[in-house]
């Protein structure tokens, strides 16, 4: 399990503007970024307690074009950081032209 701070501890080697959720609205980002949230967290309850809750996180990262190069930093840095991850999809925005690459570790 890893938490927020040692997720974006890691993210920001990337060198590319990163955020938990989304970027204050009176901040400008340059595009790529990536952003990461938590998802519905896995948890382990028995005998009507909760006793460990594994969080999910999601990845997204923003483009302009196809960026192999930034997916593969991506992935190689969640793989020699140990983080398991899945590569879930890639969706091409038509109105703000810009590809949407999901992760969720």
């Amino acid at each position: 399990m890893i938490e927020h701070k040692d997720l974006y501890d890691i993210l920001i080697t990337l060198e590319i503007p990163v955020a938990y959720d989304h970027f204050e609205s009176n901040k400008e980002v340059s595009i790529p970024f990536l952003v990461y949230r938590e998802v519905t967290p896995n948890t382990f309850r028995a005998d009507d307690l909760t006793y460990h809750q594994f969080f999910n996180y999601e990845l997204e990262l923003v483009t302009e074009k196809k960026e192999v190069a930034i997916e593969r930093q991506i992935e190689g840095l969640l793989t020699e950081n140990k983080i398991p991850y899945d590569k879930l999809d890639e969706v091409w925005d038509n109105e703000e032209r810009i590809y949407h690459n999901f992760y969720e570790i």
